[in-house]
């Protein structure tokens, strides 16, 4: 009888302890600081996008949301340390097309796919092509003639080996003809300090990033590397328009660790979105040439496999490795 007694209490428990996981889970709260990884130094875009979302979130949360900038390796750095973070929401990854671009060329310490959870997409910005004020060309046509007859003379700033700029200035460089030397910095924000001091001739990167610069008379701009002309730059070309087949578009999207609460994922993918749609966040987005795009997570997941399958077929295409 007593057996049988306790038979049934372990029976019992047994049924019970999904159920009993199961709202544990549920009752996930948000913790009370909450930290953005961006794997770049300040002053490039995903630090400027991460800072807007961070000031939105902390708002919209009632809770501290911080950036911590983590640069190096292409951005490698920074998202294998919030791969192996705690899976509690504490600690979330802002990518950008980067993200896509490192599997292709590197190994890493960690899964693009299986080590983080897509939170949300954030938005997307057409990159822009400057070069110091100071610089002999106006046009990129022209720019592409003089790096021809003066070869190793004209230097390129990238965000650092494998970053976006990187991918953009070799498939540049490929479709154009153009000769000039890449140099590599630890974020684009480094990378445009000296193009503005005139140590480097030229930068590639989000207007988002350009835009103090381009105020203060230091840099001016050659092309426009997306798809169609910017609304606050209309003079300012495509490279398309100028016969230089490269569409390079950059995107920030938000990631958390694998293992983090589904719950959370959510309460934080619902406060991303609304955030996309405030007034301050979309005026940052428009002023800047940029579009805010809520997506699901399911499309953002899909998004980014598409993304990382084209910049696979751009590293076999340029030869491009990293260093």
């Amino acid at each position: 009888m007593r057996l049988h007694t306790i038979f049934k209490k372990i029976l019992v428990l047994t049924l019970l302890f999904p159920i009993l996981w199961i709202c544990s889970a549920s009752a996930a709260t948000l913790p009370k600081k909450i930290r953005i990884i961006v794997a770049f130094a300040p002053g490039g875009s995903n630090d400027i996008v991460g800072r807007a979302l961070a000031q939105e979130l902390s708002a919209r949360l009632k809770t501290s949301v911080i950036v911590e900038n983590k640069p190096g390796a292409g951005g490698t750095l920074g998202a294998d340390l919030a791969a192996h973070s705690d899976p509690d929401g504490s600690t979330l990854l802002l990518v950008s097309s980067t993200f896509t671009m490192n599997s292709s060329i590197m190994k890493l310490n960690y899964d693009p796919n299986k080590s983080f959870i897509p939170v949300a997409m954030l938005g997307m910005g057409p990159s822009v092509i400057a070069v110091n004020s100071s610089f002999p060309v106006n046009t990129i046509g022209e720019f592409v003639e003089y790096s021809k007859k003066n070869p190793g003379k004209v230097n390129f700033g990238s965000a650092g080996v494998a970053s976006f700029q990187h991918f953009a200035l070799e498939l540049i460089k490929l479709r154009s003809g153009a000769d000039f030397d890449i140099v590599h910095y630890k974020g684009g924000g480094p990378a445009l300090v000296d193009l503005a001091a005139g140590h480097i001739q030229g930068s590639i990167g989000s207007l988002i990033q350009m835009q103090s610069f381009l105020s203060a008379g230091q840099i001016k701009l050659l092309a426009v590397a997306g798809p169609k002309r910017i609304g606050i730059i209309p003079k300012v070309p495509t490279l398309m328009e100028s016969g230089i087949d490269v569409d390079a578009s950059n995107w920030w999207g938000i990631l958390a660790p694998a293992g983090t609460p589904m719950n959370i994922v959510d309460q934080l993918h619902q406060a991303i979105n609304a955030s996309l749609a405030s007034a301050d966040i979309k005026k940052r987005f428009d002023n800047e040439g940029a579009e805010a795009i809520p997506m699901t997570r399911a499309n953002f997941k899909k998004f980014m496999a598409d993304e990382t399958n084209k910049w696979a077929k751009v590293a076999r295409e340029t030869g491009i490795k990293a260093e």
